[in-house]
């Protein structure tokens, strides 16, 4: 008898004091990103985006392997998602949401509960698994901290704000019943060049193109090669000062429909950021495509003139 209750009784001590331990433990982290909160509704809003933000490997539509532990998403919202994350068998509700912060950032809040199991035995596993489950929670929201940091990943392209490199300008536009073709830009460019030549003042960077559909039947291409000092107008050829402020720039490789691309992810980055333009975009064209037929081998920089 003596034996049993030997026995029993820190039995009952053990399962007891199980029932002592917390049944969930909340906790909530938050972290800022230098990415405006349009850019991050845009990106984890759209389905398709999911794959490449979110930390695991997708299993199917609901489901992602994270560390070898699965992330059942239940919600997406507008603002974040609500998930549960099983840690080596502790269920732990995720809530994950995002609002706009100053200065074009975005503030991250992850809100989880690790919840005890009833089972005794499992519940002190749990309390001891506590700590690091937590830190396995923060390290999602960190990795998706340092995702949405990347302005490259979050638009697509590497866009940068730099200064404007150049102020004059020598420029011509001509208007064409269709969409001008690669020769005819260039042979426009060559007016300019040709222009320039004849006045001896020194060309100081690529010639910048901007081409624009006037209507139905007819497209209009301006283009613009930048000299060391003005040279005053004449004729078709006009004088053009930029402004030596910011701008939006991002270098792209490959044909039209990846700049145009690019040039959509750029208005984006502009809007987002809630930046005014003094002037039209346009783009630089560094690789001659007169000479480099080859249209994924073209190097263009999209770029857009901003205040501050």
């Amino acid at each position: 008898m003596k034996k049993g209750l030997y026995v029993l009784v820190p039995v009952l001590f053990f399962i007891g004091a199980s029932y002592l331990l917390p049944s969930q433990k909340p906790t909530t982290e938050t972290v800022s990103v230098a990415m405006p909160v349009d850019a991050v509704t845009r990106v984890m809003t759209n389905p398709q985006e999911w794959t490449k933000w979110f930390p695991g490997k997708k299993i199917n539509d609901s489901t992602y392997s994270y560390y070898d532990n699965p992330i059942t998403i239940h919600k997406v919202l507008m603002n974040g998602f609500q998930a549960t994350f099983v840690y080596n068998g502790m269920e732990i509700s995720l809530d994950f949401s995002f609002i706009a912060d100053h200065n074009a950032k975005t503030k991250f809040t992850l809100n989880t509960v690790m919840k005890m199991s009833n089972n005794p035995f499992f519940r002190y596993k749990n309390f001891f698994q506590l700590n690091s489950a937590e830190d396995d929670s923060k390290r999602l929201l960190y990795q998706i901290q340092d995702y949405f940091s990347d302005v490259a990943k979050v638009y697509g392209y590497p866009i940068e704000m730099q200064k404007v490199p150049n102020s004059s300008y020598v420029s011509a536009k001509q208007t064409y019943d269709h969409e001008p073709t690669t020769d005819e830009i260039y042979a426009l460019i060559d007016e300019v060049n040709e222009f320039i030549a004849g006045v001896e003042v020194k060309i100081v960077n690529y010639p910048i193109l901007n081409v624009f559909r006037e209507d139905s039947s007819s497209y209009t291409a301006m283009v613009a090669v930048p000299t060391e000092r003005d040279i005053p107008s004449s004729g078709k050829f006009m004088l053009k000062n930029m402004m030596l402020g910011n701008i939006v720039v991002c270098e792209v490789t490959g044909d039209k429909t990846v700049i145009q691309k690019c040039n959509e992810a750029v208005k984006n980055y502009v809007q987002d950021h809630r930046k005014v333009s003094p002037a039209i975009s346009f783009e630089r064209l560094i690789t001659n495509r007169r000479t480099v037929r080859d249209s994924t081998k073209w190097r263009t920089t999209i770029n857009y003139p901003v205040f501050e």
